[in-house]
């Protein structure tokens, strides 16, 4: 059983203009929305991958049922700390003729710390049967920085392989909890420990200082240059493919998932890119927040190319 953990859930309002004109009156080709929120992403992807999978983390009083509503629907488990509010709505326009997504997300509602003592107590009661724990995102006003380190270090030493995908001074504080793996896309990385990455050889030795700090392996996604993986003793490149992009937003929490499950078949690194790029493949060609399917999943994993990154870059 995985668990996929999410401080922040939103809904996403996606919508699709041809030609985005600023200041201007832009007339609507395609609107949807989806519950959702990188945890609530990473969960509802490992499902469509047949994975078993369970969504924790807070949810709203006001709105939330819609969340709840599409979990029970996927037949997905869940369990949440209810708060006071609404889910916070995220708004995704994408240009059709650029491929350019304009985002402009909420920062979400207020909590208390006792539901925040709430939840990680929840956490540490439904993750006893989880051997692998995804953890990301943003988090709502009321939850200090420090609150991804102190869940993993509530999980550490239960044999766990925690995953962590969030940035800037959250993804900093977890990394002092030695996660299994992170996986940040080239801007937080570059911004979160303030690294300008110039070729594959600076991502890789950007991600060789973090894996000294404690990090078992880096992946880091580059959007249409692909993604780079370490470890301390390897570390892959992997070229984006082709694709006719419907939509970027949920693609690097379907990465996340992809990964999930090339650990629960306890693969190597490689093949852990690997998985981890057919998945977001799958994931981009949908609409909306849709996230990656099975069977695009099986036919993108064929086509990934992974390439080993040259021999002074994987030896730090």
């Amino acid at each position: 059983m995985i668990a996929a953990i999410n401080l922040n859930p939103c809904i996403d309002l996606s919508i699709q203009v041809q030609g985005f004109q600023y200041g201007e009156l832009n007339r609507v080709l395609e609107s949807r929305s989806d519950p959702s929120g990188k945890g609530i992403n990473v969960g509802i992807a490992l499902k469509n991958l047949g994975r078993e999978v369970k969504c924790l983390g807070f949810n709203y009083r006001d709105n939330g049922d819609a969340l709840k509503a599409v979990l029970e629907q996927k037949e997905i488990g869940h369990r949440f700390v209810e708060v006071d509010g609404r889910l916070r709505i995220n708004v995704k326009i994408l240009d059709t003729v650029s491929s350019v997504m304009t985002e402009m997300n909420e920062q979400g509602g207020k909590v208390r710390k006792e539901d925040v003592c709430s939840l990680r107590k929840m956490i540490r009661e439904e993750t006893e049967d989880s051997g692998i724990v995804v953890i990301g995102g943003s988090v709502p006003n009321g939850v200090e920085k420090e609150i991804y380190r102190e869940i993993i270090s509530d999980l550490s030493g239960k044999g766990k392989r925690i995953i962590l995908d969030a940035e800037k001074e959250l993804l900093e504080e977890g990394v002092k909890a030695k996660p299994y793996l992170i996986k940040p896309n080239l801007y937080e990385l570059e911004t979160t420990f303030q690294r300008k990455c110039k070729d594959i050889g600076e991502v890789v030795l950007a991600a060789r200082d973090i894996i000294r700090q404690g990090v078992q392996v880096v992946c880091v996604s580059m959007g249409e240059k692909g993604a780079v993986i370490c470890s301390e003793e390897a570390a892959y490149y992997a070229p984006a493919i082709p694709l006719d992009i419907k939509g970027y937003q949920g693609a690097g929490d379907s990465m996340v998932a992809g990964i999930c499950c090339a650990l629960e078949e306890k693969k190597d690194i490689r093949e852990m890119l690997r998985y981890g790029m057919a998945a977001s493949a799958a994931s981009l060609i949908r609409e909306g927040t849709q996230l990656c399917e099975k069977q695009t999943f099986d036919k993108y994993l064929e086509q990934i190319e992974i390439r080993e990154v040259g021999e002074k870059y994987a030896a730090g």
